[in-house]
């Protein structure tokens, strides 16, 4: 019998594709949590592993063991995933993140054909810019900057079409301090005077 070559995956841009994606790597998910220590993170069509450890070449190992597993589990059933998008994001929390106790961003994951290092700057995700000691200081200050620039598109609008001070109101709420506030029950720290300071700012 004549072999044919057939395409296989999920299409990019179709309303079925996170449906499809969540089907093909329910099983993957599960088989690699057992195998390697980790937790499976899926998002639309973002598929991430979670490793905790207490150093980072701990993490790393069971980074690799994810990859691994991953790709093998993919090529035995036809499938391929794009692993040049891969990242590797290392979190701390500021307690481990001290001037003697900062890890070592400069290790390799391998993954594939291919090696990557965790992301020196913040990492996005689902909108949130986390940094590797969980600050979230970049996350509040590309926060702020979006919602300055929404607050001046609105001044513009407000004086030339003369728009009235309820409208006003309503629409800086939208779209000016949901921007602020985008993630702020994971970046509110009362203690960080300067991000109040900032927020009270705009909203006057």
């Amino acid at each position: 019998m004549e072999r044919h070559p057939v395409e296989a995956g999920v299409p990019q841009g179709s309303p079925v594709s996170p449906i499809l994606f969540a089907i093909y790597t329910s099983g993957l998910i599960k088989w690699v949590e057992e195998y390697a220590s980790a937790e499976g993170l899926s998002f639309v069509e973002d598929l991430g592993w979670v490793a905790t450890g207490s150093d980072v070449s701990q993490v790393v190992t069971i980074l690799v063991r994810c990859a691994g597993k991953s790709i093998g589990w993919a090529s035995r059933r036809g499938l391929q995933f794009d692993t040049a998008k891969t990242e590797a994001a290392l979190f701390t929390g500021r307690q481990g993140h001290k001037k003697h106790l900062r890890p070592n961003l400069t290790a390799k994951i391998r993954v594939g054909d291919g090696f990557i290092r965790f992301n020196r700057q913040a990492t996005r995700w689902l909108g949130v810019w986390m940094d590797t000691p969980l600050t979230l200081k970049e996350h509040h200050n590309r926060c702020m900057k979006n919602a300055r620039a929404a607050e001046a598109r609105l001044r513009t609008i407000t004086k030339t079409y003369g728009v009235v001070p309820e409208s006003v109101r309503d629409v800086q709420v939208a779209c000016v301090q949901a921007v602020a506030l985008y993630g702020s029950e994971l970046m509110w720290d009362p203690t960080e005077a300067a991000r109040l300071d900032d927020l009270q700012l705009l909203l006057n």
